[in-house]
């Protein structure tokens, strides 16, 4: 971290706010805190609408409650960092005012991203984990420095010592300080695998409280704040432990290895070297050109650490030949060619002769419908590993493409299914692209409790290989890859630039971009497609092209007869 991001005052209320400022952030707080609360509810309701589970209404009870809990406590710690303003915290319900029509305008962003700043870092200090849904919220009210929250809880003297400089603290309070610290043997401190060791363990906690009790008071800041951030910081060692996880260690490998029995190649691998951010991605690659498609389609995302799932490379790599050979056969070609020219996959079905769809059959049904079998399984076990934390108490956004969307799909229904204690704080956002999954509502609305932010359902409606998969292996053209999936709070994005299924491995990263996720790298993206452009377009169909191919017929060429031996 740079010594700059390592600043007490970048995570501290601005002095320079009256209370009816802090009062009118508070306000605003509270009734989008209201609307947050009631949309999470309603999500929840809308599912227990549709479940057969006749525990199904317990579950949304309990629900309820974790969110009513996670939304109050949020409120107290708004309240703490304004101040206390008004006297007392205001108390949400479902009947909270929710309209902020008629407040007072909110002052310029950076004085709202500040305080908030404190909102977050007093959440995360007193809960020992970072709550999905905090996330999901503050980000939508305005940015947050969480790089700064980050240095500070790794180093709090370091944070303290630039707070001191900035505020231009007395040089003899310094000198003492530092004296007192070399008198009883304590240096810097080190963060050694997410956890700090040195300041902030033993006798150096009443020392961190001791130093910022006195720079919050230069800052301006008293009351029960100061006593809240002054705790915070003394306990940073234990927050950084709880909070980043284990992944990498002895304990994370054996929680992984258990499962192998169900999923024989199953790792988390860093996209790039982890940094122990706040927030962490996990994504899931759906076939594998090369053992390097475990990572690769990934890089463009940048930011919060990022990680992809390796899983059975032997079965996706297979797949990957599998799709090659059938996108460039005569037979799918042909498939192709009608989906243009008729645009609708339910009479495709009926113009095609028995006769192709075994041809086509005969390339990919079997690596499709095996890898697909691995899918669900590796879902299960991600499910499991989610649930255990494995990354850590911190928010968890999910991206994936074809297969990949299906294992992340089937770990949300495993998190649906345990108690919401245990789930309600674990995912932000999902991002789901040329999903070969049901669009069935019951199961949508089950993942969609679950994800405290955005879940966004990417397809490619003119996606005529995901069609004739699914087609053959559920007999439905009913997916989510092809169509919008109608649940309420999920998002339906068409990426119409892929219209075959093998081209979202070039444009995932475009498809996150429209989809207007966060951290997305444009010349990461500009080089994945640049890369992947020459092997797209040996795949495309272009329409002058139409009338030839239906006019050639799905004969059988020279390399389908190779692949059908």
């Amino acid at each position: 971290m740079s010594e700059s991001k390592t600043d007490l005052t970048k995570i501290t209320p601005p002095k320079e706010l009256d209370d009816a400022t802090r009062l009118t952030i508070l306000e605003y707080v509270t009734r989008r805190l209201a609307s947050h609360r009631n949309k999470a509810e309603l999500y929840a309701r809308a599912e227990g609408a549709l479940s057969s589970n006749k525990d199904a209404e317990k579950v949304i009870r309990t629900f309820v409650r974790e969110i009513d809990k996670w939304s109050q406590e949020l409120l107290r710690n708004t309240w703490m960092a304004c101040q206390e303003v008004g006297g007392k915290c205001p108390e949400l319900d479902p009947l909270s005012d929710t309209s902020i029509v008629g407040l007072p305008p909110l002052p310029p962003e950076h004085q709202v991203s500040r305080l908030l700043n404190t909102v977050l870092f007093i959440h995360i200090t007193s809960c020992k984990s970072y709550n999905a849904h905090t996330r999901a919220f503050l980000f939508a009210f305005a940015p947050l420095d969480e790089e700064a929250i980050s240095a500070t809880l790794k180093n709090p003297e370091k944070a303290i010592e630039e707070a001191e400089r900035k505020t231009k603290a007395a040089k003899e309070q310094q000198a003492k300080k530092r004296k007192t610290l070399r008198r009883v043997g304590i240096g810097a401190g080190a963060v050694v695998g997410g956890v700090l060791i040195g300041v902030t363990g033993g006798l150096a906690a009443p020392l961190v409280g001791a130093g910022v009790g006195t720079v919050l008071g230069w800052l301006g800041i008293g009351g029960t704040v100061a006593g809240v951030l002054a705790t915070g910081l003394a306990s940073s060692g234990v927050v950084c432990g709880a909070l980043f996880g284990v992944y990498g260690s002895k304990k994370s490998a054996q929680a992984v290895d258990r499962y192998t029995s169900e999923v024989n190649d199953l790792a988390i691998k860093p996209v790039s070297a982890p940094k122990d951010t706040l927030a962490v991605r996990i994504c899931v690659s759906g076939w594998l050109g090369s053992p390097e498609d475990v990572t690769a389609p990934w890089t463009v995302f940048e930011g919060e650490d990022t990680f992809a799932l390796q899983w059975e490379v032997d079965a996706l790599m297979e797949l990957s030949k599998a799709l090659g050979a059938l996108v460039k056969s005569e037979a799918m070609r042909f498939v192709g060619a009608e989906v243009l020219k008729r645009t609708a996959f339910a009479a495709l079905w009926a113009a095609l002769s028995p006769t192709i769809w075994v041809r086509i059959a005969q390339l990919a049904s079997n690596p499709w419908a095996h890898a697909r079998s691995l899918a669900v399984k590796t879902g299960r076990v991600l499910g499991i590993l989610l649930a255990q934390r494995v990354l850590g108490n911190r928010p968890i956004t999910l991206v994936g493409y074809s297969l990949g969307s299906l294992v992340i799909f089937e770990a949300l229904q495993y998190l649906a299914s345990l108690p919401p204690s245990e789930t309600t704080p674990l995912i932000q956002d999902v991002y789901l692209f040329g999903a070969p999954v049901t669009t069935d509502e019951r199961a949508w609305s089950a993942a969609r409790r679950v994800v405290a932010g955005r879940l966004v359902n990417g397809y490619g409606s003119s996606d005529y290989v995901l069609a004739v998969l699914s087609r053959m292996s559920s007999a439905s053209w009913k997916v989510a890859g092809l169509q919008a999936v109608e649940v309420q709070g999920v998002e339906n994005v068409e990426c119409s630039f892929v219209d075959g299924h093998l081209k979202w491995r070039g444009q995932v990263g475009r498809s996150l971009q429209l989809c207007e996720a966060p951290g997305v790298s444009q010349a990461e993206v500009e080089k994945q497609i640049e890369e992947r452009k020459e092997i797209d377009q040996e795949m495309e169909i272009k329409p002058e092209e139409v009338e030839s191919v239906l006019a050639k017929g799905p004969g059988v060429d020279a390399d389908e007869k190779e692949s059908l031996r």
